[in-house]
């Protein structure tokens, strides 16, 4: 099974992870149709075989032009990969209100921000403690331009079409 992320609007909550974790931070303001932007959080060195840690729904959100704060704590010293969609494929910035993400660890500057991508935008990077030591540090950016499409797959329309968290792809 899955576990869901629930939304939760800022300021940003205090949390911390056991020995071995780090805190992930995703911090989102919608744009003007917050019902249409989903993610998804996964573990593994590669996209398709990785395990899905995190995600919401289309819908989820509802709120427009609202920050919502996720956390989640991840296994240090793996691999994650991070995927934002848009189901009307215009992305959260700046057709429709200007939305934006982005991604921290441990509470530490955000390592990646975005918001102008077509159907999809996805980040690699490496649970890391701190970003002191960048040598260790990955990071991979897949963006989608607006009227594009990137490595199209029946998995992504999966992901499109999802209406269950519990659903998790084949491997």
């Amino acid at each position: 099974p899955t576990p869901s992320a629930s939304p939760s609007p800022s300021p940003t909550p205090t949390f911390s992870c056991p020995p071995g974790q780090v805190g992930f931070i995703l911090t989102l303001t919608t744009d003007n149709n917050p019902g249409e932007t989903r993610w998804i959080l996964k573990q593994g060195k590669r996209w398709s075989r990785a395990t899905r840690i995190a995600s919401t729904l289309y819908g989820s959100y509802t709120n427009w032009q609202t920050t919502y704060i996720e956390t989640q704590c991840i296994e240090e010293n793996e691999v994650f990969y991070f995927q934002i969609l848009d189901k009307e494929r215009d992305g959260i910035c700046c057709d429709d209100g200007l939305g934006t993400y982005s991604l921290a660890l441990n509470g530490q500057e955000p390592f990646r921000s975005g918001g102008v991508f077509g159907f999809k935008e996805r980040t690699r990077f490496n649970a890391i403690s701190s970003y002191n030591n960048m040598n260790t540090f990955i990071i991979e950016v897949e963006t989608e331009p607006k009227g594009g499409n990137i490595d199209s797959t029946s998995e992504d329309e999966d992901e499109e079409d999802s209406t269950s968290n519990d659903e998790e792809e084949e491997s």
